[in-house]
């Protein structure tokens, strides 16, 4: 008898051993009905309808927001709003000086198609786009805001707050 569960107990684990290394080996070699049972892929539910100014989804275009006007947190609540509609927001500052009039869409890219859309997003006429092709911003565009910032839509009828020219707080 003791030789019947000695022997059980080896069919026992080579069985186990068989069915871990047929396992392993089909997660290592990618067979996708092992792989399917183990890890099920889920789809994600359609997307109901979007909105016109909102980027399309194969479309996650990369932006900086620079403030151009001095006052304090509105490069911040410019990447939120954008985050909101879609963009991909790589980058808030200052801009070099705190004077800029009317707020900007820089190409950086070369593509002026996406910087009309997102010109279009924000209320811009397409003559506020400027080109200005940089490789090395590895990004989409530049929006540059202005003193004109309250027309756009995150700032839309809000109490305008007192310029400060604050260069490490501008933003």
């Amino acid at each position: 008898m003791n030789r019947l569960k000695v022997f059980g107990l080896d069919i026992f684990s080579a069985l186990l051993g068989l069915v871990v290394a047929v396992l392993v080996g089909s997660l290592l070699l990618n067979i996708p009905l092992v792989k399917e049972v183990f890890f099920p892929v889920q789809i994600a539910s359609s997307i109901e309808s979007v909105a016109v100014e909102t980027p399309r989804a194969t479309d996650i275009y990369q932006v900086e927001v620079r403030n151009g006007v001095g006052v304090r947190g509105v490069a911040e609540r410019m990447r939120t709003y954008l985050r909101s509609k879609g963009y991909d927001v790589v980058g808030v500052g200052n801009h070099p000086s705190f004077d800029v009039e009317q707020t900007i869409i820089v190409d950086r890219i070369g593509n002026l198609e996406i910087a009309q859309e997102v010109a279009a997003s924000l209320g811009l006429p397409p003559e506020r786009i400027q080109r200005n092709v940089r490789s090395e911003f590895h990004l989409d565009v530049s929006i540059i805001l202005g003193k004109d910032y309250g027309v756009i839509p995150p700032f839309i009828n809000l109490q305008s707050s007192s310029p400060t020219q604050d260069a490490d707080h501008g933003n």
